[in-house]
């Protein structure tokens, strides 16, 4: 979807995490809105995050050596 790529609702995103204590807000935004298949999806995923919800359990998958592990 257009709207969830836009640099406008990627600075949101930003923004809402760093709000939230995120160190990494930006590339935290890019891989959340890189996962998000819907805005719906991607602002439920952005609340669970910055409710403290770690990035991993958001995603679904960890980066371990280049690997995503599930």
């Amino acid at each position: 979807m257009s709207a969830r790529r836009s640099p406008e609702t990627r600075s949101a995103v930003v923004t809402r995490l760093r709000a939230a204590g995120c160190v990494f807000a930006e590339d935290e935004a890019r891989l959340l809105i890189a996962a998000a298949r819907s805005p719906a999806e991607l602002a439920a995923m952005v609340d669970r995050r910055a409710a403290g919800l770690p990035l991993e359990h958001v995603l679904g998958w960890a980066e371990f050596c280049g690997l995503r592990i599930a």
